[in-house]
């Protein structure tokens, strides 16, 4: 590796990939098979695309999948377990009998062209994924599906290492604050738990965090061709992936009129001016393209209207408190679904842990984000000249929200069901390790580093306590 790359990658950047890909590689061994949410719908959609040669449509009725994975996921007792904590997996001589005789019945591997949940996404996780499919020489569903779930962990490991590039970019001078957020995200429990599975978020992640880096480089070195191709690829790709990526469009647009008003009267405009367009136009221009033209999907869904005062009230109380507003949920969604779910709530949401961890959490969080807003007050002469930027990171999550919220008011329309996840927060993990970094910069060069090694040490029980959860709840 020359010289050059090395200081690119630092070895701590590496080791943090590497941690995440162990991390990634255990969860993928402990979670048994089809118990990540929606992997079932998601290996279906790599079988369409490499068994059909084309993209999954929707069926009246809802289609079946092939009769391979079917079979299997009948004698896995796939669906008795999803959403149903008591139920182990099977264990008995005669259920393992049962799994083995679907294994190896060499059933037809074409489906019906419906694959349920994952149906109307974009391609792009799917293609990468249907490497491992075609690589895998037995063409038994169990051995595609360990070896697609290598890839996700490999993902991951690439998404930590991205996390740590943009807290390079975006907090400079304190390398163990890199390290700090980096494993911290690394030893997120519902990271690991997705990033172990065959979901497309994990891609997002990736593509998310790779955002974020762009928006950091372009803030720290100047908008230019190099970093606006950088962002409008990264902005592009999560295009077609998810279309939950539309929530970073809001952030990208100021982002670039923030970047082009500090060069307007330099002459660094013209430069200043290409990277924009390769910012913004670049993606949205191939993401039209390949929707009406290679997919013939249709870019915007439509056909539906919407109460627009319902659908803002409706996303206001999944974040927010109700105020006014007459009550959508007769919960609380800020404390159930986001703080609950984003620190542990496994499976198919049908496990969790003991309601004290959670207040354990609470006071950590607090403690955490206390430090870091402490870290901002302290810098605050720094942080006047870059709050642009910060208005950006926070329009990011603001973004995110929204969109989340609208497909959850969307759904709850078309099906009357519940959408949301906490998994769907983990497009801005990069902001959650850049608050753990903020966090123990404020304890400076004497207390900085045993405050991060503490605060990795916390992130490393959460993540093993989560992961002997798991093993109870499907092996005991």
């Amino acid at each position: 590796m020359s010289a050059r790359i090395r200081r690119r990658l630092p070895r701590a950047a590496l080791a943090c990939a590497l941690v995440a890909l162990a991390n990634g590689l255990a969860w993928s061994l402990i979670v048994p098979p089809f118990q990540v949410p929606d992997e079932n719908a998601h290996y279906a959609y790599v079988q369409q695309l490499v068994e059909r040669g084309s993209l999954p449509h929707v069926i009246s009725h809802e289609g079946s999948l092939s009769l391979r994975e079917d079979s299997l996921l009948s004698a896995l007792l796939t669906y008795g377990i999803a959403g149903h904590a008591r139920n182990p997996v099977p264990y008995t001589e005669a259920q393992q009998q049962v799994i083995e005789a679907a294994v190896n019945a060499n059933l037809p591997a074409r489906g019906s062209g419906d694959v349920l949940s994952a149906t109307n996404n974009p391609p792009l996780y799917y293609a990468l994924q249907s490497i491992p499919y075609r690589l895998t020489p037995s063409g038994k569903v169990l051995d595609r599906l360990t070896a697609m779930r290598v890839l996700s962990a490999l993902l991951s490991a690439i998404t930590v290492l991205l996390i740590f590039l943009f807290l390079r970019e975006l907090l400079p001078g304190r390398p163990w604050g890199w390290s700090a957020g980096a494993l911290v995200a690394a030893f997120q429990p519902l990271f690991g738990f997705i990033s172990g599975g065959v979901n497309n978020d994990v891609l997002l992640y990736l593509l998310a965090t790779g955002v974020l880096l762009a928006l950091a480089r372009a803030f720290r070195r100047g908008l230019g061709p190099a970093t606006g191709a950088l962002l409008g690829v990264f902005l592009g790709l999560g295009l077609i992936t998810k279309l939950t990526m539309l929530g970073f469009v809001p952030a990208v647009v100021l982002a670039v009129a923030l970047l082009l008003r500090r060069a307007w009267k330099s002459p660094e405009r013209p430069r200043a001016l290409r990277g924009g367009g390769l910012a913004l136009g670049a993606p949205i221009a191939i993401y039209l393209f390949l929707s009406e033209v290679v997919w013939r999907r249709g870019a915007i869904a439509a056909g539906h209207a919407f109460h627009f005062r319902d659908e803002l009230s409706h996303v206001w109380q999944l974040f927010l408190p109700r105020l006014w507003m007459r009550p959508q949920f007769s919960y609380q969604p800020l404390w159930e679904t986001w703080f609950k779910g984003f620190f542990g709530r496994l499976g198919w949401l049908d496990y969790a842990f003991p309601a004290w961890v959670y207040y354990f959490a609470l006071a950590v969080s607090l403690v955490v984000v206390g430090l870091a807003v402490a870290e901002l007050a302290r810098s605050r002469l720094a942080l006047g000249r870059r709050l642009g930027e910060l208005a950006v990171y926070v329009l990011v999550m603001v973004g995110l929200c929204a969109e989340i919220g609208v497909q959850s008011y969307r759904f709850l329309i078309f099906s009357g069901g519940q959408f949301e996840q906490a998994r769907y927060l983990l497009s801005g993990i990069g902001l959650y390790a850049a608050i753990a970094a903020l966090a123990v910069r404020f304890g400076g060069r004497r207390w900085g580093p045993a405050m991060a090694a503490a605060l990795v040490l916390l992130a490393i029980g959460h993540d093993l306590f989560a992961q002997a959860l798991t093993i109870a709840r499907y092996y005991a």
